[in-house]
């Protein structure tokens, strides 16, 4: 949560007491909730040049991605048998990854694009050849725990130029009409990217409200006209039949007010944060580097390669300290394993376990990472300790084995 953005509360706090009504309902409450819905709705969709019809509000981000990757993937199936291949990115948020195990259990043939040494996703040389066969395809704006930038221009123009190679009649205002879907998660992207849905190329995308400043359970997905979902979610038909259920009017209106804001100070904010990289950047300790090159990465996701496999030490050292940060995505916070992604980078198992993961926000200042910067060294100590102790216990161990031969 970002307590910055007030206008997001104010307008929650409002809609909480004028519209606690369901928006379906066709009494008085009912249709003021309504009214404030549509509103909402059409105000997301000015904010990211999308029509109103094309906004689908959500529960956050997660719940976005997985609308928009499978029940994109199966509605392209449904209509076109043939359509049987799906391709992420490694440097997707698990929200997009996790689809792969639902979509291969239903049959579908799920591809990841790999990772340069960058942390850039590759596409294929041969993507084109696999687009008659594809139902949907997805990359990140930014990967959510490198920061890095990812090739969705690229991704577009080849399977917008491949598709219309092989099928010339068929433009991408028919989204989805025997062509594959693409799909994108923006959520590290409102904040520093301009964003224009209708002149991006992409048929879906996912947003979440907590990222900008709105309260957590509340995102959005947008679709074009004509794209197929099918929705795990039938009920009561509520958001174009794809989410059934109450909207949620408070965090509508709040996420509309979050994204006016995150667009109004897009420019100075993106300025903010790059001259804060910068700063950090040049006051590392030798032995600490980052992971990606800055000229490929968010400035709000500074990504670290620190000398420790015991990234949770560090942690504890540095939040005793009074500075936050964490060792990946922040949904994977208080566990310790080697990070996916940076083994899919070509790192080793124990370079992928010694990284930090630091998010900057509005309010973040340069007296926050000269705390950071005077914290880092003894909270490296601190994890260097348990690799101390864990070379004894390994040699230990091993001498009694020859001992006991």
């Amino acid at each position: 949560m970002l307590p910055e953005v007030e206008e997001a509360w104010v307008a929650a706090v409002r809609a909480l007491r004028v519209a606690p009504g369901n928006p379906a309902a066709l009494h008085g409450g009912g249709r003021t909730a309504k009214r404030m819905l549509e509103d909402a709705r059409e105000r997301v969709g000015a904010a990211l040049g999308a029509e109103r019809a094309e906004v689908i509000f959500t529960s956050g981000a997660t719940e976005s991605c997985a609308l928009g990757v499978s029940g994109g993937a199966r509605g392209v199936r449904a209509r076109h048998p043939q359509r049987q291949k799906v391709f992420y990115s490694l440097a997707d948020h698990d929200a997009v990854a996790h689809q792969e195990g639902v979509l291969t259990a239903e049959g579908f043939q799920v591809s990841a694009f790999a990772l340069d040494g960058r942390g850039v996703s590759i596409l294929p040389d041969n993507l084109e050849s696999m687009l008659p066969q594809t139902a949907l395809l997805t990359v990140p704006m930014v990967c959510s725990e490198l920061g890095t930038i990812q090739p969705l221009e690229e991704l577009v123009a080849r399977v917008r130029a491949g598709c219309n190679d092989a099928v010339p009649e068929q433009t991408h205002d028919t989204a989805g009409e025997g062509t594959p879907l693409i799909h994108t998660d923006a959520a590290q992207a409102i904040r520093t990217h301009a964003i224009d849905f209708a002149a991006m190329g992409v048929d879906l995308l996912s947003l979440g409200g907590h990222k900008i400043g709105a309260p957590v359970g509340i995102g959005a997905l947008l679709a074009k006209r004509g794209t197929p979902l099918a929705t795990d979610r039938p009920g009561g038909g509520h958001e174009r039949g794809i989410r059934s259920g109450t909207p949620d009017v408070a965090g509508a209106v709040a996420l509309a007010a979050a994204l006016e804001h995150a667009v109004s100070v897009r420019d100075a904010h993106y300025a903010h944060m790059a001259e804060l990289r910068d700063y950090l950047v040049n006051h590392l300790p030798e032995d600490v580097a980052v992971t990606v090159p800055t000229e490929v990465a968010s400035p709000a996701i500074i990504h670290l390669s620190i000398p420790t496999t015991h990234p949770e030490a560090v942690l504890m050292a540095m939040d005793m300290a009074g500075v936050m940060v964490s060792a990946g995505s922040a949904c994977h916070a208080g566990v310790t394993r080697p990070s996916a992604m940076v083994m899919a980078m070509g790192r080793s198992a124990d370079q992928a376990l010694g990284v930090l993961r630091i998010s900057l926000g509005e309010r973040s200042s340069r007296a926050d990472l000269e705390r950071f910067v005077a914290a880092l060294p003894a909270a490296i100590r601190a994890g260097q300790a348990l690799d101390a102790r864990d070379t004894r216990k390994t040699t230990h161990t091993a001498a009694n084995k020859r001992s006991a031969q």
